[in-house]
């Protein structure tokens, strides 16, 4: 009996030890892992690092540092990264002409308004595309259903000048222009790019 016990003794320890050294091998094993990308930013004495792994990918099958390279070359971005507003995530969009014609949006938010813009990138033909932000749309065409009151909900709002073809971007509290921009530039953008004068309402 004492020598069963024995063996069964040195089994369970023997399992142990193997268990142990398995495990210490996988810890050994996932040091080897490549660090995701930190990207940089830089214009002049500016310099703003992306740390590509904190941004959520909500499409899985494209390069996120070829994509968020793309991005950065556009003026829009820098634009925002340098007031403030960072690359929250990416994912797919899709045409408003053509829902079966997909790109990718790069989503940059500014917690402090709440909004988000996003930019539109041509992973193929390596080129950044149209923009536009998330605040709802309400007055002019072509939005025949954003007549009426503002609803109560809703702080920030965007008015379209059809004159112009650009989208004013409102604080609906105090009035105060947030953005100005159209699909390709930003003109404007609170508080210290663009001059508030020439856009205010």
């Amino acid at each position: 009996m004492m020598k069963h016990s024995s063996i069964l003794l040195f089994a369970l320890l023997l399992l142990v030890l193997v268990a142990g050294c398995t495990d210490f091998k996988a810890l050994d094993t996932s040091k080897n892992t490549t660090p995701a990308p930190l990207l940089h930013y830089e214009r002049g004495n500016i310099s703003i690092s992306i740390n590509t792994s904190e941004i959520p990918m909500r499409r899985f099958d494209v390069n996120v540092t070829e994509v968020i390279e793309i991005a950065l070359v556009d003026q829009r971005a820098g634009i925002l990264l340098e007031n403030g507003w960072n690359i929250t995530s990416i994912r797919t969009g899709f045409e408003e002409e053509d829902p079966d014609q997909k790109h990718i949006d790069v989503e940059f938010r500014n917690d402090e308004l709440p909004l988000s813009f996003f930019i539109e990138v041509n992973e193929e033909e390596k080129r950044a595309g149209k923009g536009r932000c998330s605040a709802l749309v309400w007055g002019g065409r072509p939005w025949p259903d954003s007549t009426g009151p503002l609803p109560e909900e809703v702080d920030y709002y965007q008015a379209v000048n059809p004159y112009m073809n650009l989208f004013e971007v409102i604080d609906r509290h105090n009035e105060r222009v947030v953005m100005v921009y159209n699909k390709t530039t930003i003109f404007y953008l609170y508080p210290s790019y663009g001059d508030a004068h020439l856009w205010g309402p």
